[in-house]
Order: structure tokens, then C-alpha cells, then sequence
């Protein structure tokens, strides 16, 4: 579901399929042809992959300013664990970024999802998104997405599926 508004959202969220507290599994073994994500947090990467070792494609990401283990929307963490691709949102340009959801001042303005806007399975909102702000990437400064720059994502996007697996690891 998105919002009439397309402002991300509580209210969005409240909707959102996955948004529960259960258990989320640390780690994935994939079959020899299955096509997954990989998020590797200590090299700021993400990757497409073919089965347990070949990498397809790799792009630098920027990630969380949190550290630890992921408690809430607002602890700026990005999450570890493998989840579900949910939806790819193809023009994220009219997505609107609202403040207010991490209880930060300011109005919800539209552009700074950039390109292209992944959801995943997670119970914190946490997004794979481009950016309006290419310098972020390959930095830990968001407050638990993953950024890519635009082309990156463009590019990615096309391989991702709803219900392929997206794997977030410490390291690795």
C-alpha cells in the first residue's frame, strides 16, 4: 500500500505487510541459481547475487549512523537480518520524506528518495532508496535506510522482485 499522499509515513506504515516484532533471521543459505541482495554494513556495499558465491553486481551504499542492534524507527541503525523485497516503487520523485516520522522539526518534502524507493519486510519502515544527495553515499548518515546513488538503484531495480531475499550482514 501507498499512501494517497505518497508520504512516508506512520499512517503508511500502520498498512505495511511484515510490520511485526518477530524474530528476524540473521543469516541465508540460497539455492544455486537464486538471484538475492546482500547488504554488507563494514564495506558500505550492496550486491546482486547468483547462488552462495557469485556476485553479479556491487555499488557503494550509505547506511545508518546508528550503531548496535536495531530497537526502534527513530534509533538510527540500520537493521541486520534477511528479509523480503515487498515492492519496488518505480518514481520515487513524488515520495515525500516527513520529518516528523524520526521527531525531527521541519515540513515533508518530496525528492529525497531519489529515483527509485524498495521496501522490504521490516517492522521499521527501513528502505532501499536512491538519494538527492549523491556526497552521502559511502557514509553511515541516514536514519537506517539504504541510500544508492540514483543510476546505482535504477540499475539494481531491474533485477529486484517482490519476494526476492535481501540480506542485511554486519559483514561480509
Amino acid at each position: 500500500m501507498i499512501c494517497a499522499v505518497f508520504t512516508f509515513t506512520a499512517a503508511c506504515l500502520s498498512a505495511y505487510p511484515g510490520a511485526s516484532e518477530a524474530a528476524i533471521p540473521q543469516t541465508y543459505s540460497p539455492s544455486e541459481s537464486e538471484l538475492w541482495i546482500k547488504v554488507d554494513k563494514e564495506k558500505l556495499r550492496i550486491s546482486l547475487r547468483r547462488g552462495e558465491n557469485e556476485i553479479l553486481k556491487s555499488y557503494p551504499v550509505a547506511i545508518g549512523r546508528g550503531k548496535g542492534v536495531k530497537k526502534t524507527r527513530a534509533d538510527l541503525v540500520t537493521p541486520t537480518g534477511v528479509f523480503k523485497v515487498w515492492r519496488v516503487i518505480q518514481d520515487a520523485s513524488q515520495v515525500a520524506y516527513d520529518p516528523k516520522w524520526f521527531g525531527e522539526p521541519g515540513e515533508p518534502k518530496k525528492g529525497a528518495y531519489g529515483a527509485k524507493l524498495v521496501f522490504f519486510h521490516n517492522p521499521w519502515g527501513i528502505a532501499l532508496h536512491g538519494t538527492n544527495a549523491p556526497g552521502s553515499i559511502g557514509r553511515r548518515v541516514t536514519h537506517g535506510c539504504i541510500r544508492m546513488h540514483d543510476k546505482d538503484i535504477i540499475e539494481l531495480s531491474k533485477s529486484i522482485k517482490p519476494g526476492m531475499i535481501f540480506w542485511i550482514a554486519e559483514k561480509g
